[in-house]
């Protein structure tokens, strides 16, 4: 995965506003402790537990949410991507198929279609300058 691409922006994006919030949540966390009648020497160990418990719960699902968003859109972008850059290089001949029925398998059929008429387009036009030669 390129560093640039949108997915990991995204990730980014989510994880600095996660530490933001696990930030503020501690702060909050250690003015509660020091105005309440907390023992001063537990207020570190509940400060550490805390911490480790905001951290996963603020950080580990971001990383679930990332692996499944990848599997669900990005390989199948990088896929009509590489089907793209595949036609462009000449290949008119091998058919693009749309694997699913959401709008990736639309996009793919759309495709599809664009490279049979472009196909079909070529080989007309060389029929007819075959037959002006």
């Amino acid at each position: 995965m390129k560093s640039g691409s949108l997915l990991t922006r995204l990730t980014i994006y989510v994880t600095l506003g996660s530490i933001f919030s696990i930030a503020i949540t501690l702060i909050v966390l250690y003015i509660v402790l020091h105005i309440t009648d907390v023992p001063s020497d537990r207020i570190p160990k509940t400060m550490l537990y805390s911490t480790g418990v905001l951290v996963l719960a603020f950080m580990l699902p971001i990383f679930f949410v990332r692996a499944f968003l990848y599997k669900l859109i990005v390989e199948k972008i990088e896929k009509m991507i590489d089907n793209m850059d595949r036609v462009s290089r000449g290949d008119l001949d091998t058919p693009v198929r749309p694997e699913t029925n959401d709008e990736f398998g639309k996009m793919a059929e759309a495709f599809e279609k664009m490279r049979v008429n472009i196909r079909d387009l070529i080989r007309e036009l060389e029929e007819h300058i075959d037959k002006r030669k």
